[in-house]
């Protein structure tokens, strides 16, 4: 288990050309405690794919957002007068497709949850304009909850400064350009060491073990408590000494569980490697070591501090540490 205090403290999945590249999210020094703020939305590809929904009849939505997606509208109308006759929502009620661009922007472009919930009014906005007078309106925070719980994660991170924060290497790489070339790895056609992404499995293993300085990873944790009587000494370290406290709820897709590194690493040693293989037996041994206690958890990409939605001063923070 390792959190290194120095560096912070530490596809093609070909897309269609109508989606749009993630947000960038800032994020105002007085709203820790709140979602990141308003992001601003990019360019030609936002107003392509915002232009091609725009141009979309109700009909065409059969290609756009299979049944599947459509959410259960039985509640809304269970509550109708029995001399009333329900709601006409169409095959396609307006909570479905919301849910499902809230959902493309969860997974497809790493939405940061303030980003998310733009979409989601941008979405209902939208459907508002096929939908009938009398359809049952989109709740917004139910989809948002269901999106949320079902696509992030929160961490929690000790840090001595705000931004402590970034990977010692691609640090201008965001989480949203690795998920796509991870997808790309995984789809290629070709040695089976690509698709099980070997290398980087390999530096997220020896990041846990504590060789962070050429790592594209940051550590966080799902319980910081853990940290305070962790039998590694950095560890602790980093739990009485750090400031601060931080919260990061972050895209599934983004974080690497110790699990998912050794899966990774079992799978790619099934195929002959012998330049590799003593080192990669040794770091499977070395990992299989790590107390699953310290619920440690990667984030791959160098935007982490766009996920950023609490901060307090270190609670377990010992008595006269600078």
């Amino acid at each position: 288990m390792n959190i290194d205090p120095r560096n912070a403290a530490d596809a093609p999945f070909e897309l269609q050309d109508v989606l749009r590249q993630p947000h960038r999210t800032g994020r105002q020094p007085d709203e820790l405690s709140a979602q990141t703020s308003t992001p601003a939305h990019s360019s030609d590809d936002q107003a392509s794919f915002e232009q091609q929904l725009d141009d979309l009849d109700p009909d065409e939505l059969n290609s756009v957002y299979p049944a599947s997606l459509a959410a259960n509208n039985t509640t809304a109308t269970s509550s109708t007068a029995p001399s009333e006759s329900p709601p006409e929502t169409g095959p396609y009620p307006a909570t479905s497709f919301v849910s499902a661009r809230a959902q493309l922007a969860a997974t497809l472009t790493g939405a940061a949850l303030e980003a998310l919930r733009n979409e989601i009014d941008l979405a209902t906005h939208q459907s508002a304009r096929w939908s009938p007078a009398t359809a049952v309106p989109v709740d917004r925070n139910l989809v948002f909850d269901d999106v949320a719980g079902s696509s992030y994660v929160t961490l929690r991170r000790f840090q001595t400064q705000d931004n402590d924060c970034k990977p010692r290497t691609e640090e201008n790489t965001r989480a949203i350009s690795h998920i796509r070339n991870t997808a790309r790895d995984h789809s290629s056609v070709g040695d089976p060491l690509e698709r099980y992404t070997m290398d980087r499995a390999r530096q997220a293993g020896w990041h846990m073990r504590g060789k962070t300085a050429a790592s594209p990873f940051v550590s966080l944790v799902e319980d910081p408590s853990k940290l305070v009587v962790s039998r590694d000494h950095w560890a602790r370290a980093i739990a009485n000494n750090a400031n601060t406290l931080h919260t990061y709820t972050v895209p599934k897709s983004a974080v690497w569980t110790p699990d998912d590194v050794l899966s990774s690493i079992g799978l790619g040693m099934n195929i002959e490697d012998q330049d590799n293989i003593d080192a990669d037996v040794d770091l499977m041994c070395s990992l299989g070591r790590t107390p699953t206690r310290e619920t440690e958890r990667l984030f791959l990409g160098g935007n982490l501090d766009d996920y950023r939605t609490d901060s307090e001063a270190n609670p377990f923070k010992r008595d006269g540490a600078d």
